[in-house]
């Protein structure tokens, strides 16, 4: 008899095929654009840094979300962009 909710088990079922991108990943240019997290995880910084990289323009991201929870997300291309001036790929 399983006792998960239905949520329960939608959640279970997306994160248990869950595998972190890496950068190779950019280059196969599918998927959802990166949080600033991701990308921050997969060059070794922090996501201060992405932001504040974004914020000096040499990175370029979409804002989403009104009032207190406003959200970056970078675009596959463009962190491929960075990735390679950075000189990672």
């Amino acid at each position: 008899m399983n006792t998960r909710t239905k949520a329960e088990e939608l959640e279970h079922n997306d994160t248990s095929s869950y595998r972190p991108r890496s950068l190779g990943d950019l280059r196969l240019l599918s998927g959802p654009p990166l949080t600033t997290g991701e990308l921050a995880r997969m060059i070794g910084m922090s996501s201060t840094f992405i932001r504040e990289e974004i914020r000096s323009g040499h990175l370029r991201a979409v804002l989403l979300g009104r009032g207190r929870k406003r959200v970056y997300r970078i675009p596959l291309r463009e962190a491929l962009r960075y990735v390679n001036t950075l000189g990672l790929m």
